[in-house]
């Protein structure tokens, strides 16, 4: 065959290769598993809609007091680990690409020049020395395409494409890590504030007793009794205010580094409006078990790893199978200033060859290694059967607990709020009382304990309560920013 009709029959196999239609070839869009990969670290969460686009990552503090929206999207953003799952999983997306490879054709050009110096002395006939110095010039163009493989691509860019679900699926998870991580810091930041809130308010009322036990001894219808309790019970108020701002400012620095920026980065925080402590997601624990059981990331992972060692197992038994490849070279070999014969003056040698045929390799013995490397992944694929088992259990269990907690939880907000609003107002009977003369010191201040430990508590059961519900949507696996936008 011709060297035009090499190149030809190479051109054509070449496009064969990349038309589905034309070959029968198991060939898609060679880039289609890139719309498998999200676009950045934060992916979809920084949306306040499910089914929305990414939206972009702020590059600095808004200059407004931070909302829960804005403290969760600086540390989608910020935080290293997201980065790090988001690169694992772009890293996998390009091994579905190098797996897809394997179903076009690789075409080699090989092109070199070298210089020979070759000098033949005979002791015998003088007229036979030669001292030929030839320039070589060698250029080859090969296509290797392999045709058939009894499975093995397919099962290895099917092991490819499960391993990309698995870290798309990780990459979830270290999002609602973050998430989590990230709305519990902003929530304890609110509960240190509130908590501060009432030990100023608490000071406020001791200092208000003590004003009054103070105004009634220097009256003469007073004890000093009374003052000097007065003023213990003012002092241990100063002192839970002072420690409560130390409180502020830890809060502060766990929710900046939660944020992904330094500790002393200046910033204010926005209460939390009542309307937004929403449950109307919470339905039935068999309900939400299950729902945790067909969306959690950690499920999802743990399904797309046994899927892909199931892959790998055909894969590996696939090599130990016949390959036949088509395989087509042109080649050019030119030798410049050769001498074919002493005594005959150098000449130009122009060699030109081509080859096509096809290959078949049939692999007979390999020492047994094959099958031990079947086993192996057979082994493999049970380990991912048992830790989906694993992992299925512990989430179950999770969303379990979590949904008793959070019903125990709100119950307990509900006994705080009444147990605010009765000491509250026996404290305002006592201080009556005490302000009329009918009734004592120790009367007064046991109110004025009650009610400043009832706001405590108040204040803790609301902590709790956020704690539970951000507890239970992380063991369903359901958080993202649309779920906590404000209506």
């Amino acid at each position: 065959m011709s060297r035009p009709g090499i190149l030809k029959l190479c051109f054509i196999a070449l496009f064969c290769s990349l038309s589905y239609p034309a070959c029968a070839l198991k060939l898609t869009d060679f880039m289609e598993f890139q719309q498998h990969m999200q676009g950045g670290p934060a992916k979809n969460m920084l949306v306040t809609q499910p089914d929305a686009a990414s939206a972009a990552c702020a590059d600095t503090l808004p200059d407004w007091p931070l909302a829960l929206l804005d403290v969760v999207e600086q540390a989608l953003c910020n935080n290293p680990k997201t980065s790090e799952v988001w690169a694992s999983a772009r890293a996998q997306a390009e091994q579905v690409g190098v797996q897809r490879a394997d179903y076009l054709p690789k075409v080699n050009l090989v092109s070199g020049i070298s210089k020979i110096h070759n000098e033949v002395t005979n002791s015998r006939f003088s007229f036979l020395d030669q001292d030929n110095r030839i320039l070589s010039r060698a250029h080859s163009l090969r296509l290797t395409w392999l045709v058939a493989d009894f499975g093995q691509r397919s099962a290895k860019m099917s092991q490819a494409e499960a391993l990309l679900d698995a870290a798309n699926a990780l990459h979830d998870a270290a999002l609602q890590e973050v998430f989590i991580s990230a709305a519990q810091a902003y929530f304890d930041h609110l509960s240190t504030q509130a908590m501060l809130g009432a030990f100023e308010e608490s000071e406020k009322v001791a200092k208000e007793s003590l004003a009054a036990a103070t105004a009634k001894f220097k009256a003469g219808v007073g004890l000093l009794t009374d003052q000097l309790q007065a003023q213990t019970a003012y002092a241990q108020a100063r002192l839970e205010r002072t420690k409560a701002e130390g409180d502020v400012n830890n809060a502060h620095g766990t929710l900046a580094s939660a944020m992904g920026v330094v500790a002393n980065t200046r910033f204010t925080v926005k209460s939390r409006s009542d309307q937004l402590e929403k449950t109307d997601f919470v339905t039935t624990a068999d309900q939400m078990i299950q729902e945790a059981i067909e969306s959690h990331p950690s499920i999802i992972a743990a399904k797309a790893k046994l899927r892909a060692s199931k892959e790998n197992i055909q894969a590996v038994s696939a090599e130990g199978l016949p390959t036949l490849s088509f395989n087509a070279e042109i080649s050019r070999t030119d030798q410049l200033g050769q001498s074919q014969l002493a005594g005959i003056p150098a000449s130009d040698v122009y060699t030109d060859n081509s080859s096509v045929g096809l290959q078949v390799n049939v692999p007979l013995f390999e020492g047994f290694a094959r099958k031990h490397q079947v086993q192996s992944a057979e082994a493999e694929s049970q380990v991912r059967a048992a830790e989906l088992k694993r992992v299925t259990q512990q989430v179950t269990l999770d969303v379990w607990k979590s949904y008793h907690a959070l019903i125990s939880e709100r119950e307990s907000l509900r006994a705080a709020e009444e147990l605010v609003a009765n000491s509250k107002e026996a404290f305002a009977v006592a201080q009556g009382r005490y302000n009329a003369g009918v009734g004592n010191i120790i009367e007064l201040l046991n109110a004025q304990n009650a009610w400043s430990n009832a706001k405590q508590q108040n204040i803790k059961s609301l902590s709790a309560w956020r704690t539970a519900r951000l507890k239970l949507a992380a063991s369903m696996g359901r958080v993202g920013l649309w779920a906590i936008a404000e209506p």
